[in-house]
C-alpha cells in the first residue's frame, strides 16, 4: 500500500522548497547580471576594434560626430560598414553592438548605450567643436576610448561622470550600471570596469590629463 503524505509532511516540503528558492533566486540573479555584463564588455570591445580600424583608413583618427543629431560616430562605423547597420526593427535586440542589455532603450538609430572620448570624436551631442586627437599615444593604457554611457549619450566627457549620472537613480540610465561599475575600453585595447566612485573623482579632475588625452 502507498504511503501517502500527511498534511504537515506536505507543509514541511512547501517550507524547504521556499528556502531553497530564496537561496538560489540571488544566484541565478546574479548569474543573469553576470551574463550581461560579459556581452556589454565583448560589444564595447567590438565596437574597440571597429574603431581601430576605421583610424587605419582615416589617418590614424577615430569615427566622429558631425554635429549634434547628425551623423554621430556609430552612424559613421555602420553605414561605412565597420559593424553592422542599424534600423528600426533592431537598434534594440542584443545583436546591435551599440546596445547594452542593461541600458535604456535606443531612441533613433544610432544613438548608443557607449559613448565616446570627447578628445576623439571631434564635436560633442550639444555641437561644441573640439580639436581631434589621433590614436597615438605613450601612454595608451591610460587614455579612455568607449564607455557605457549615461542614457543614450555618445559623447564621454567630464559632465557625464558627475554623481547623478554615475549612480542615477534609474539603473538603466546610470553610468555605473554594472554592479556600480562601468564596462571601459582604452586606446591599447584592453577593456576594465572602472568603479563608479572612480569615474566621480575623474569628473573633478581636469580635462587634459592622460584619461582624456592621448
Amino acid at each position: 500500500m502507498k504511503k501517502k503524505f500527511t498534511l504537515i509532511e506536505l507543509l514541511v516540503s512547501i517550507a524547504i522548497i521556499g528556502i531553497l528558492t530564496s537561496f538560489l533566486l540571488p544566484i541565478l540573479g546574479k548569474s543573469r547580471k553576470q551574463a550581461r555584463f560579459t556581452l556589454c564588455q565583448s560589444k564595447i570591445r567590438q565596437i574597440g576594434i571597429a574603431t581601430f580600424a576605421y583610424s587605419m583608413d582615416n589617418n590614424n583618427y577615430a569615427s566622429y560626430n558631425n554635429s549634434h543629431s547628425t551623423y554621430y560616430w556609430t552612424e559613421r562605423l555602420s553605414t561605412q560598414s565597420y559593424l553592422p547597420e542599424i534600423s528600426a526593427s533592431n537598434s534594440n535586440v542584443n545583436s546591435s553592438p551599440y546596445k547594452c542589455p542593461e541600458g535604456v532603450e535606443l531612441d533613433t538609430y544610432y544613438t548608443s548605450n557607449y559613448s565616446q572620448n570627447f578628445r576623439l570624436g571631434l564635436t560633442s551631442e550639444s555641437g561644441t567643436a573640439y580639436d581631434q586627437y589621433v590614436l597615438t599615444s605613450t601612454h595608451a593604457s591610460s587614455t579612455v576610448l568607449h564607455m557605457d554611457s549615461f542614457m543614450t549619450n555618445t559623447t564621454l566627457w567630464k559632465g557625464n561622470l558627475t554623481e547623478n549620472k554615475v549612480f542615477n537613480a534609474d539603473p538603466e540610465a546610470r553610468v555605473g550600471r554594472h554592479l556600480q561599475k562601468a564596462n571601459t575600453s582604452f586606446i591599447d585595447g584592453h577593456i576594465e570596469a572602472l568603479n563608479g566612485t572612480y569615474l566621480i573623482q575623474i569628473s573633478t579632475e581636469a580635462s587634459t590629463t592622460d584619461f582624456w588625452v592621448p
